[in-house]
């Protein structure tokens, strides 16, 4: 009788410790179904009146220390230090520093660069205008790529503390990737091309889009 009861005690111990599928597939729908909402949550935010404390929440902790050096460098950093980082970070940059010289970002109350870069002005403006593929999910990582080629990520989202949560910078880099080929193109350095492609955007609505753009704006 012993080894009967023994034995009915092992498997249900084992039975207990496999892996149940339907639930497996309900984690991944559920975390699909959540990156969905993050996603819808994140393009609907009033960058001039949403509270930057919900609005961070929405953020990778790597996010809010990007934006924290990237405001400091938009404010304070010389053309040769700016010329030395990657093309996606001096498009920011100068595109931060022509909307402070034109007064648009007077508009915002505080946190400016967290309201530029999630704002009309920003990155998602970009990501809104393109044709995007279905949600992936690889383990703790959710992205979405364009719909022609939706295993190229170009939107990049992190599970932390049971949500997904924006990688700003990374996502930043995937979607200015194709503008940056223009310079490679032409021989370009990552300063020229960013200013053509502002004075490309801005050419009705601007002045004086040139390498001044690469020094912070006197006035601030």
């Amino acid at each position: 009788m012993f080894r009967i009861v023994t034995s009915i005690l092992a498997v249900s111990f084992l039975m207990s410790c496999s892996p149940n599928k339907p639930e497996a597939q309900s984690d991944v729908e559920y975390k699909k179904q959540a990156l969905e909402a993050a996603y819808q949550n994140l393009i609907k935010i009033p960058a001039k009146t949403a509270a930057p404390d919900s609005v961070l929440l929405l953020l990778t902790d790597d996010s809010r220390y990007w934006l924290e050096s990237i405001e400091q460098a938009a404010l304070y950093e010389d053309s040769s230090l700016v010329e030395q980082r990657p093309f996606h970070e001096i498009l920011v940059i100068i595109t931060y520093r022509l909307l402070l010289r034109e007064h648009v970002l007077s508009e915002y109350p505080d946190y400016r660069m967290l309201r530029f870069a999630l704002g009309e002005q920003g990155i998602l403006r970009r990501a809104k205008d393109l044709k995007l593929g279905p949600f992936e999910i690889k383990n703790d990582r959710g992205s979405r790529g364009l719909r022609e080629s939706p295993k190229v990520p170009i939107m990049i989202f992190k599970w932390d503390e049971m949500r997904w949560k924006f990688d700003l910078p990374e996502s930043m880099k995937l979607l200015t990737r194709g503008l940056a080929t223009i310079g490679v193109k032409k021989d370009w350095s990552n300063s020229k091309t960013a200013i053509y492609l502002l004075q490309r955007y801005y050419h009705n609505v601007f002045f004086n889009i040139n390498e001044s753009l690469l020094n912070p704006v006197p006035s601030i």
